[in-house]
């Protein structure tokens, strides 16, 4: 059995499933403070069901998005400062107060990872003493080209922790986007929000494994996919918003449906989102108008409008998740779920382990292309594994190719997702036959 847990304030909410049956409804527990609510709801479901709960994810979004941020040094390294304010990278307004100082370095690389400019190491070591001094002890390392080569980066996060191994590095590497500002935006939010996740690791980690000592223990992402605990402290960022991917994955567990549409009807309105392989459908960004977008997998979930197309040859689910149901749903859709399901909830704990590639190649050729593809479907597998999952039950849910704009030939971008269960859940979510997309 495995335990969906959503945290909130000083609540702590969740339902037990076993397979794609409720066996214990969502329970919500109140209390003085987050952890005693944890500790308190964990401690329920072991005097009820001892050791059958073998596995619990927890949804930490809505704290994370409650929490201040916390101060953020900025570093940025690129060929040269830029020349006036109109080319400086501007933040959205919630992250922008966030860093307190921005520190530029010489260097880069291009789209093919040849450098632009050496990096200035040695000015850069010779201000570190001042950058250390300050308050702040969450760093944010950007640079241009960094989806190509990621050596400028580490190497000054080497050279800061190598003064403060204390100080919490996010580079933005670790996020793709082909665009520099989403990156910067990505790395810096997730740098402010590693001390508030490492703060709930720690707090899951213990209640954890005091009331359930066996269970494996997880985090909701936003592709509607878990990744182990640790992970938390280090990628908060792909944490922040999970609940919407959540909530596609349960209403499709419990319609049974891997591969279809799932209608989402919330006070809010009706969104439309579909399912490949067990899990949402997803996008490598979630844009947030002209703003910067945040490089963090997520699902993909569509305003739904009168002029939807209805394919009666293909599986779908109408969820009802709204407070009141005593008005009929718009577009005179008609639930297909029991109403007081959550959602949301029944999605964390039936999430397996997600791993995605998704990285710069160059090629010469089909038969390069194909080679440089089936390497990253390996990795993929390969990193999902080191994840925890089972390699018998590993899958390749999505592999593509895209070819890069701007006159670059012979450069592609290789995007690819595999997802699976642990070894004591191999009988759970995800089909045998998973579908591949390719293109």
């Amino acid at each position: 059995m495995r335990v969906g847990l959503r945290l909130e304030g000083t609540s702590c909410r969740t339902v037990v499933l076993d397979g794609r049956t409720i066996v214990s409804p969502a329970r919500e527990v109140h209390a003085s403070s987050l952890p005693e609510a944890l500790e308190s709801a964990l401690s329920a479901l072991r005097r009820e069901f001892g050791s059958g709960i073998t596995e619990i994810t927890a949804d930490v979004g809505r704290v994370l998005a409650e929490r201040k941020l916390a101060s953020v040094v900025a570093i940025r390294i690129s060929p040269r400062p830029p020349a006036d304010a109109f080319h400086d990278t501007v933040l959205p307004p919630l992250v922008e107060p966030a860093v307190t100082r921005t520190v530029h370095v010489a260097g880069g690389h291009d789209l093919r990872g040849r450098p632009l400019a050496p990096l200035n190491l040695q000015s850069f070591l010779a201000d570190l003493p001042g950058i250390l001094a300050g308050s702040a002890r969450n760093v944010a390392i950007t640079s241009v080209g960094s989806t190509a080569s990621k050596e400028h980066e580490t190497r000054i996060a080497d050279a800061i922790l190598s003064n403060d191994k204390d100080v919490r590095i996010s580079i933005s590497s670790d996020f793709y986007s082909s665009v520099f500002r989403d990156r910067d935006y990505t790395a810096i939010l997730n740098s402010a929000l590693m001390e508030t996740g490492e703060e709930l690791a720690a707090v899951l980690e213990e209640a954890g494994r005091r009331q359930f000592p066996a269970s494996l223990l997880s985090f909701g992402k936003n592709d509607g996919g878990r990744a182990p605990l640790s992970r938390l402290a280090m990628a908060p960022v792909h944490g922040l918003h999970a609940e919407p991917a959540m909530a596609i994955l349960g209403a499709a567990t419990l319609a049974g449906i891997p591969e279809g549409e799932v209608i989402l009807c919330t006070d809010g309105g009706v969104t439309v989102a579909h399912t490949r392989g067990g899990l949402p459908a997803a996008r490598s960004v979630i844009r947030q108008g002209f703003a910067a977008s945040l490089a963090s997998n997520a699902a993909i979930l569509e305003p739904y409008t009168v002029h939807h197309p209805v394919r009666g040859d293909f599986p779908s689910v109408v969820a009802d998740l709204r407070e009141r149901q005593d008005e009929a749903l718009p577009f005179e859709l008609v639930p297909t779920l029991p109403s007081s399901h959550d959602a949301a909830l029944v999605g964390s704990a039936a999430a397996p382990l997600t791993a995605w590639i998704d990285r710069l190649e160059t090629v010469s050729g089909r038969a390069d292309l194909q080679r440089v593809q089936n390497r990253a479907e390996e990795d993929a597998h390969s990193a999902a594994v080191q994840l925890g999952a089972s390699p018998g039950q590993t899958h390749i849910v999505e592999s593509n190719v895209y070819a890069m704009p701007y006159g670059n030939p012979g450069i592609v971008r290789i995007r690819v997702q595999a997802a699976g269960e642990t070894h004591a859940n191999e009988e759970h979510m995800l089909p045998t036959a998973v579908l591949r997309s390719t293109s």
